[in-house]
């Protein structure tokens, strides 16, 4: 969810909860006001009939429908004003309503009145009903500010750190530019920025320095190990014991390992810091026919069969370098990792890429297979990278990769995007 859509809802959701509780209380009030309002009114209306009847008007002519008179003994205290809910016929409606009934007693002229009064109640359907009425045009109100104000004004002061992912996004090690950004009004954004300025400064110092090393590393180690390759190429033309002819025909296998390693720690180096240039769209279903046939003199010597399932004119977007090394070493696992007079199925659709292959059964987790320099196998051409690297090409490329024994039967499978 988007920063600027849950400010919004938690705004909303604060409007609702507060027009929520202050409607309950403005009921509350509204209908204590109404009540006290309308009693007050009620004992004015029996004050000035009872003024009246003092300047001599009759009781009895003054009776109406909410007026009521009743004359008590003389003796009795005065009551005081009492205000209670009653049924009373109101002639206005023809019919019974819940009225508010008034009473109060004077004594006057040397007697003794009871004066009620009736008026209609505003029942609490009335109130509720205008108590809601009023939240909905608030938080119709509310909506419209959210809409055109706070939405606008939370983008406004949001911008700098929209400007700042951007920013991130773009970032790259092969442009070797640290980031830099614009000052801001608000200091926490310039704090932010500040410390990935200097973040980016140090990762690409970091960077550059690790592959420096790398580079140099690699570089060092193949001209001593190509002068090794030569020499003992020239022991292995001398004529020499048996004995000596094993020694030095390991020693000839132990470096060109050595030359492997560091090509594919190399490669994964590379694939982890993204040095590739950006991925094109290619034929898939090409690339791996002619990685097929490159390898057929090798699945002949081994005596596999070969079963294929290619799709054609399979598209999708990698470098195309990136998908021989990726196709090579799926073909190349397959093949070293298999049996004598095995076999080979591979299948190629528009969403998988999938290769099964008979060999002996695996004692490891297969997920441990996956990572560098494990393997199960005691091949000497294996370093236990293939797969390392094929999983970290899906990590670049967004593919999902699975890797699953069962028995004696090896499924690896691609699923592209």
């Amino acid at each position: 969810m988007k920063l600027l859509n849950l400010l919004t809802s938690v705004y909303l959701i604060i409007i609702m909860l507060a027009l929520f509780i202050g409607g309950f209380f403005i009921y509350r009030k509204l209908g204590a006001e109404i009540d006290f309002e309308l009693g007050m009114e009620l004992d004015r209306q029996i004050v000035a009939y009872a003024e009246r009847i003092r300047q001599g008007v009759s009781p009895e002519a003054l009776v109406n429908e909410r007026l009521e008179i009743n004359e008590l003994p003389f003796h009795l205290e005065e009551e005081n004003l009492s205000i209670r809910d009653t049924i009373a016929y109101h002639d206005p409606l023809s019919r019974e309503e819940k009225q508010l009934k008034a009473s109060r007693s004077f004594k006057i002229a040397n007697r003794h009145y009871r004066i009620s009064y009736y008026n209609l109640v505003i029942e609490a359907e009335d109130i509720t009903e205008t108590v809601v009425y009023t939240m909905l045009v608030v938080f119709f109100i509310q909506l419209v500010f959210l809409g055109i104000f706070f939405r606008g004004i939370s983008n406004w002061i949001l911008r700098p750190f929209q400007h700042t992912l951007q920013k991130i996004q773009q970032f790259n090690f092969q442009t070797n530019r640290p980031l830099h950004f614009q000052k801001s009004s608000i200091s926490e954004f310039n704090q932010l920025n500040e410390f990935l300025e200097r973040m980016t400064q140090k990762l690409l110092k970091d960077y550059r320095q690790i592959k420096e090393f790398s580079e140099n590393i690699s570089h060092e180690i193949q001209t001593p190990a190509a002068v090794v390759s030569g020499k003992l190429e020239n022991l292995m033309n001398l004529e020499m014991t048996e004995e000596q002819a094993h020694l030095i025909y390991g020693a000839y296998e132990n470096n060109e390992r050595i030359h492997r390693i560091v090509r594919s720690l190399s490669l994964l180096a590379k694939l982890e810091n993204e040095e590739f240039e950006p991925p094109s769209q290619i034929d898939f279903s090409e690339i791996l026919l002619k990685n097929i046939e490159l390898l057929s003199e090798l699945v002949n010597l081994s005596e596999l069969s070969l079963e294929t399932d290619i799709k054609p004119k399979i598209r999708m977007k990698i470098h195309p370098y990136i998908a021989e090394i990726m196709i090579s070493n799926l073909l190349g696992n397959a093949i070293k990792h298999n049996n004598k007079g095995g076999w080979i199925k591979i299948h190629l659709g528009l969403h998988q890429l999938k290769i099964e292959n008979s060999g002996a059964s695996i004692q490891h987790d297969p997920g441990e297979l996956i990572q560098r320099f494990k393997k199960e196998s005691h091949n000497p051409e294996s370093v236990g990278l293939g797969l390392a690297i094929v999983n970290q090409i899906c990590k670049t490329y967004e593919f999902k990769m699975s890797y699953s024994p069962v028995g004696n039967i090896h499924t690896t499978t691609i699923e592209f995007k």
